[in-house]
């Protein structure tokens, strides 16, 4: 497995590495990269706000 950077630099990966992306959209993504990559897409309402909000109280300082 190989990870190839824009700038030309290609990074190898041992077999006990592994690599996962988030992405907000697929607006710039080559067909290779859809083609090699597993995709699950959920729709930003069908989750609500309990992620949004859970994400946020996780950022908070522990003292408080």
């Amino acid at each position: 497995k190989k990870l190839c950077l824009t700038s030309g630099q290609i990074l190898v990966l041992t077999p006990y590495m592994t690599m996962m992306f988030e992405v907000e959209d697929l607006a710039v993504a080559s067909p290779a990269t859809v083609s090699r990559c597993g995709m699950v897409y959920m729709e930003p309402v069908s989750l609500g706000t309990t992620p949004l909000i859970d994400s946020w109280f996780q950022s908070l300082p522990d003292s408080l």
